[in-house]
C-alpha cells in the first residue's frame, strides 16, 4: 500500500525533478527526436527507401537545426544553472561543447545526404544516441548521470558498428561491444567505490573531494583507475585502444567520421570537469598515457597501406593528442579543446569523406588507386591535401595555432612542475607530429608525384562534390587567418 507521505511529497518531488529543464532544451530535444524517429518508423513502414531515407534526413536535420538555434542562443545568453536534482549542471564551457557537438552532428548528416547516403533507422537511433549520450555527459554533474549518458552514447556505437553484417563486420564489431560491455561494468564498480568512500556521488561535491584527500590512497588509486577506464576507453587511449582501427575501418565514412569525433570531444571535456575537483596532481598519469597513445597511434598509422586503417590510427594519435588539456588550467583547456575540436572536425570529415572509395569495398593495400589522381581530378586532389595538412598541423590549417597553443601551454605547465613527465610529453608530442608527416603524405605523393602503371587508374573516389569540400576547407583555413574571432564566438 502506498504511505500517504509519499503521495503528499510527490508534486514536490516531480517540480524538482524538471526544475532547471529550461537549461536543457537542446539536450532534451535530441532526446525526444529519438522516441519520435522510433515513432515514424511505423508510418515509414513499407515505403520504398528513398522516401524513408528523405523523411529520415529531414526530420532530423530539422530537429538539429533548431537544437543548434536553442544551444546558440543559451550560450549567448550565457545561461547558467544546475538542473534535476543538481544532476546536471549547465555552465559557459559545456554550452560551448554541446552547442559544437550539435554542428558537427548537422554538419555530417548535410553531407551524408549530399552524398546520397542511405539514412536507415538503425543509422539513426545510433547517431541520435551517440550525440544526445554526448551532450548529456557534457553537464553531468553526478557520477549516475556521467554513466548513463556515456552508456547512451555507447549504445550508439554498437548500433553503427553492428549495421555492417558481413565477416569483417562481425569481426570489428563483436570484441568493440565486449570490451565495451567489460569497461561499463568496471566504470560502474569504480563508482560504487567512490560513494563508499565518500558519501556521494556529486562530483562538485566537498565531501567527493575531501574524501580523495584524506581515504587510503591504495583506495583512492584503486577507483580512480576504475573510473578512468571507461572514459580511456571512448577516447581510444593506450592500453585501451585495441578496437578502434577494427571498428573504424569497416565504417562508411559518416559514421567513421563522426565517431572518431563527437566521443573524443565530449569525454575530453567531462575529463577537464572533473579532474579540477580532484585534490591533487594526476599530472605524471596522465603524461604517461598520453606519450603511450601518441606513440602507438602515430607508429601504428606510418606501417598502414590502407586508407581507413591509417585513418584509424590518427584517429587514435588525435585522441591522445586532444586530451591532453586535462594538464591545463580549466578556461585554457576549455578554449583550447573548442579551438582543437573545430579544426580536427572540419578536417577529419573532409579527410574520411574525399577519400572513400565508390564502392566501399575492404582492400589490404588500396594505395594504387591513388596513382596519379591529381591528373584526373585536380581540384579534389588539392582539397585532399588540404585536410592532411590539417590533420598533420601545418599551416595554412587552423590545427597549426591549435598545436602551437598545445605545445606552449605545455611549455607553462613544465616551467610550473618542473615534472620529466610532462617535458618528455613536450618531446613526443613535437616528435610524433613530425613523424606524421611521413603518413599523412604518403596519399598525396600517389596522387601528384607516383607513376601509375597501365593497370592501375585512380578510381573515382565517392565524393564528387568539391563545392562542399571547398567550403569545409575554407573553414579550416579560416581558422588559421582569423583565430581570435573563432575562440570570441565562444564566450568563454
Amino acid at each position: 500500500m502506498i504511505s500517504p507521505t509519499i503521495i503528499t511529497e510527490l508534486p514536490g518531488k516531480l517540480d524538482q525533478l524538471v526544475q532547471g529543464f529550461s537549461l536543457m532544451v537542446p539536450e532534451l530535444l535530441i532526446l525526444g527526436s529519438i522516441i519520435f524517429a522510433i515513432v515514424m518508423e511505423l508510418f515509414l513502414h513499407g515505403k520504398s527507401a528513398k522516401t524513408g531515407t528523405s523523411w529520415r534526413y529531414f526530420s532530423t536535420q530539422l530537429v538539429l537545426f533548431l537544437a543548434v538555434a536553442l544551444a546558440f542562443q543559451r550560450m549567448t545568453n550565457q545561461l547558467q544553472g544546475y538542473a534535476s536534482f543538481h544532476f546536471f549542471l549547465v555552465n559557459a564551457g559545456s554550452n560551448a561543447i554541446n552547442l559544437l557537438l550539435i554542428a558537427f552532428g548537422l554538419l555530417i548528416l548535410v553531407v551524408s545526404q549530399i552524398q546520397s547516403k542511405h539514412y536507415t533507422l538503425e543509422e539513426q537511433i545510433g547517431f541520435l544516441s551517440i550525440l544526445a549520450g554526448s551532450l548529456l555527459a557534457g553537464i553531468s554533474n553526478h557520477w549516475l548521470s556521467i554513466f548513463l549518458s556515456i552508456e547512451l552514447m555507447s549504445l550508439g556505437t554498437y548500433l553503427l558498428v553492428a549495421i555492417r553484417k558481413d565477416v569483417e563486420g562481425a569481426r570489428a564489431s563483436l570484441p568493440y561491444v565486449l570490451f565495451g560491455l567489460g569497461s561499463s561494468a568496471i566504470f560502474l564498480y569504480g563508482i560504487s567505490l567512490i560513494y563508499g568512500l565518500s558519501g556521494t556521488l556529486f562530483v562538485n561535491s566537498p565531501a567527493f573531494s575531501r574524501a580523495l584527500s584524506t581515504a587510503d590512497p591504495m583506495l583512492v588509486g584503486l577507483s580512480l583507475s576504475l573510473l578512468s577506464i571507461a572514459l580511456l576507453f571512448k577516447m581510444s587511449w593506450a592500453p585501451l585502444h585495441p578496437w578502434s582501427p577494427d571498428v573504424i575501418e569497416t565504417l562508411p565514412a559518416s559514421w567513421m567520421s563522426w565517431i572518431s569525433i563527437a566521443p573524443k570531444i565530449a569525454v575530453t571535456w567531462v575529463g577537464i570537469r572533473i579532474l579540477h575537483f580532484i585534490p591533487f596532481s594526476l599530472a605524471s598519469y596522465i603524461s604517461i598515457l598520453a606519450i603511450l597513445t601518441l606513440i602507438i597511434g602515430n607508429l601504428g598509422a606510418l606501417r598502414q597501406t590502407n586508407t581507413k586503417r591509417l585513418l584509424a590510427y590518427s584517429s587514435i594519435a588525435h585522441g591522445g593528442f586532444m586530451a591532453i588539456v586535462w594538464l591545463f588550467p580549466a578556461k585554457e583547456a576549455t578554449q583550447s579543446l573548442l579551438f582543437y575540436g573545430i579544426t580536427y572536425g572540419l578536417s577529419t570529415i573532409l579527410v574520411f569523406f574525399m577519400t572513400e572509395s565508390k564502392d566501399g569495398k575492404y582492400q589490404k593495400d588500396d594505395m594504387g588507386r591513388w596513382h596519379q589522381y591529381a591528373n584526373s581530378n585536380p581540384m579534389n586532389a588539392l582539397l585532399i591535401l588540404i585536410g592532411f595538412i590539417a590533420l598533420i598541423g601545418l599551416p595554412p590549417a587552423g590545427t597549426f595555432l591549435a598545436k602551437i597553443t598545445y605545445f606552449s601551454l605545455l611549455w607553462e605547465k613544465y616551467q610550473l612542475a618542473h615534472q620529466s613527465t610532462i617535458l618528455f610529453l613536450l618531446v613526443t608530442a613535437v616528435l610524433t607530429t613530425a613523424i606524421s608527416l611521413f603518413y599523412y603524405l604518403k596519399i598525396p605523393f600517389y596522387m601528384y608525384l607516383k607513376k601509375s602503371q597501365p593497370d592501375q587508374i585512380a578510381d573515382q573516389m565517392a565524393s564528387q562534390n568539391t563545392l562542399v569540400w571547398a567550403i569545409i576547407a575554407a573553414g579550416i583555413i579560416f581558422c588559421f587567418l582569423a583565430p581570435n574571432m573563432v575562440l570570441n564566438f565562444w564566450k568563454i
